[in-house]
C-alpha cells in the first residue's frame, strides 16, 4: 500500500477536527491526494469515527464539575503547571471561572500564558485529556466549607476580608 493510502487510512480514523489539523500542515498536492483517498473510503462505506465515540464526555465541557469549578480551585490545581499547558486549558472552552482565575495570576504569569496561547483550537483529543485530568484532580480536592462559614454572601460572592471581620456572628 502506498504512503498516501496508509496516511488516508490513518486520517480516516481521526475525528474531523483532528483530520483538518493534520491536513492543514501538509503541502497542497498531498492534501488533494489524501482528500481523494478519504472520499474513496467514504464511498466504500468505511465508518468514520465520531468524536462522541472516540472521546470521553470530557471534551464537551458543559454543565459539569470543571465548568462549574471555582477559580481558586483551578488556581490551586494549575499553579505549578507550565504556562503553555494552562493556556491550552483556558482555550478549551469559555470557562465561567476564566476571568477570576486570571485575576489570581501575577502580571508576569498572565503574560507567559498569553505568549504561550495556541494559535488555533486545541486538538479535541488533547482537550478531552486535559479536561478529564482537571476534572479528576478537582474530585480529589477537599470539599469546600459551607458558604456561611466561608464568608460568602447569598449571591455567591465573597465579602471583603475587612467586612468579614466587622460582621462576625454574635456570640454570648
Amino acid at each position: 500500500m502506498s504512503g498516501h493510502r496508509q496516511a488516508a487510512v490513518a486520517l480516516h480514523a481521526l475525528t474531523e477536527a483532528d483530520r483538518a489539523l493534520v491536513l492543514a500542515e501538509l503541502p497542497e498536492d498531498d492534501r488533494q491526494i489524501l482528500r481523494g483517498y478519504l472520499a474513496e473510503l467514504d464511498e466504500l462505506g468505511f465508518a468514520t469515527t465520531e468524536a462522541a465515540e472516540l472521546l470521553p464526555r470530557a471534551a464537551h465541557a458543559h454543565a459539569d464539575a470543571l465548568a462549574d469549578a471555582r477559580a481558586a480551585d483551578v488556581h490551586l490545581l494549575l499553579q505549578g503547571e507550565p504556562a503553555a499547558l494552562v493556556a491550552q486549558v483556558l482555550s478549551i472552552a469559555p470557562w465561567r471561572w476564566r476571568n477570576d482565575y486570571l485575576a489570581l495570576q501575577s502580571g508576569a504569569r498572565r503574560e507567559q500564558m498569553r505568549a504561550a496561547a495556541p494559535d488555533g483550537p486545541v486538538a479535541p483529543a488533547r482537550a478531552a485529556f486535559l479536561a478529564d485530568a482537571l476534572r479528576a484532580r478537582l474530585g480529589q480536592l477537599p470539599a469546600a466549607a459551607p458558604a456561611a462559614q466561608d464568608g460568602a454572601t447569598h449571591a455567591g460572592r465573597r465579602r471583603p476580608a475587612w467586612l468579614r471581620l466587622v460582621t462576625m456572628p454574635w456570640t454570648r
